[in-house]
């Protein structure tokens, strides 16, 4: 029986079970920095071992950090902004002082301004009755934004940092780059997988000023309204975008059809013909076709065009569900209808996990097909509206 915690994932070593958290064969030696087998695999084969940990045990291990005062850091992934906010938020950061951290801004077209989107994103934030502190833009990958992490960190009243999020919003790789910055070491398992941080997993710093803390990654939370909760790695290779998006348009008239991927299909049945967005990871395929061959199509080619999701992944979303979508003179059939959209003007429809798909606002009737756990949503249109609006006092920093 081993004891003491993975350094890499937080989860407790024992060497009982092989399909547990933390399992570290019996007679290993106990280094300083022990790390399970698992995180062993990770860091130096590449390798992703699943473990049995539900939902239910990875809440558990999140309300942990209820038990200690402290800064909470609540990162939200850029790219998926709304598939990755925290269901329920306050019951995790009893009322602790909050800093949103947009991760992966790396990723967004370069015609985002990001302080014209700090306003929006603390009001999401407020609506989850949460009210943030403070808003910070950063970037993993490129290392912006991490300077202005460290600063905020030392100007508060703890000494102890939480780091809180979605599963894949980047937290532990947010955390390894404001490490390497501090102490020129990495110190949290990552990887593409969800939910590879199996329990509470501290460092303790000093940062420049002197000041040190203590900071707490906890497990990513996963609540299964996001296709990325249910790909297996190869899969998510494809969707989780490793680049800055590549805005794809598509001038559309009624009768036609989008396939993204096989994750999920856009149909323009009736309107007025017009230029549709599509933001998704550019290694994603979209593939336009004719409406009344949309099902055959999406049947024939799953595999050798549309790619993703694989056979086994398939299987486990089932048959895609529709989402009735209306803009302009249509919006008012379907609001307040049941898996229905109604936009009045320009939006988003935002498709978590995946991306988004932008509308004019022009005459428009349609549907999208998408996974049985997907909520799609809408909002104003992130390019073009959101990043025009002129910013309140509400302090941001990248």
């Amino acid at each position: 029986m081993t004891s003491g915690l993975c350094s890499g994932c937080g989860a407790q070593l024992q060497s009982a079970d092989e399909q547990a958290p933390g399992y570290l064969a019996a007679g290993a030696p106990l280094r300083e920095s022990p790390l399970c087998r698992r995180c062993y695999r990770i860091r130096h084969y590449g390798e992703f071992p699943e473990v049995t940990m539900t939902i239910e045990e990875q809440e558990e291990q999140v309300l942990k950090i209820r038990q200690e005062p402290g800064l909470i850091l609540y990162v939200v992934d850029g790219f998926d902004l709304q598939g990755s906010l925290v269901d329920g938020l306050s019951r995790y950061t009893n009322e602790y002082p909050v800093i949103v951290v947009v991760n992966k801004v790396d990723l967004f077209p370069k015609e985002v301004k990001l302080d014209r989107l700090a306003d929006w994103i603390a009001k999401v934030v407020e609506n989850q009755g949460v009210r943030p502190r403070q808003v910070v833009f950063a970037s993993a990958k490129s290392g912006s934004g991490i300077e202005a992490l460290v600063s905020v960190i030392a100007d508060a009243a703890f000494n102890q940092a939480y780091v809180l999020g979605m599963a894949n919003v980047g937290k532990s790789t947010l955390l390894n780059r404001l490490l390497k910055q501090l102490e020129g070491e990495e110190a949290f398992t990552t990887s593409r997988v969800p939910g590879t941080t199996l329990g509470l997993t501290s460092v303790d710093v000093a940062l420049p000023t002197g000041k040190a803390v203590s900071l707490v990654d906890a497990p990513g939370l996963l609540q299964g309204n996001r296709v990325t909760d249910v790909l297996c790695t190869d899969c998510l290779r494809t969707v989780l975008p490793q680049a800055r998006l590549r805005p794809r348009i598509f001038q559309l008239n009624p009768g036609q059809s989008l396939w993204v991927g096989g994750l999920l299909r856009f149909d323009f049945a009736q309107g007025a013909p017009q230029s549709v967005v599509c933001y998704v990871s550019n290694d994603v395929v979209i593939h336009r076709t004719k409406l009344e061959r949309a099902d055959e199509f999406g049947r024939d080619h799953a595999e050798d065009i549309l790619k993703v999701p694989c056979a086994s992944c398939r299987a486990e979303f089932g048959e895609l569900e529709p989402w009735q979508v209306g803009a302009g003179k249509y919006a008012s059939r379907l609001r307040g209808g049941k898996r229905a959209i109604g936009l009045s003007g320009s939006g988003d429809l935002v498709l978590p996990g995946l991306g988004w798909i932008a509308l004019t606002g022009r005459d428009f009737l349609g549907q999208v097909w998408a996974p049985s756990m997907m909520r799609v949503e809408s909002r104003p249109r992130l390019i073009g509206v959101l990043t025009q609006a002129p910013p309140r006092n509400r302090r941001a920093r990248n």
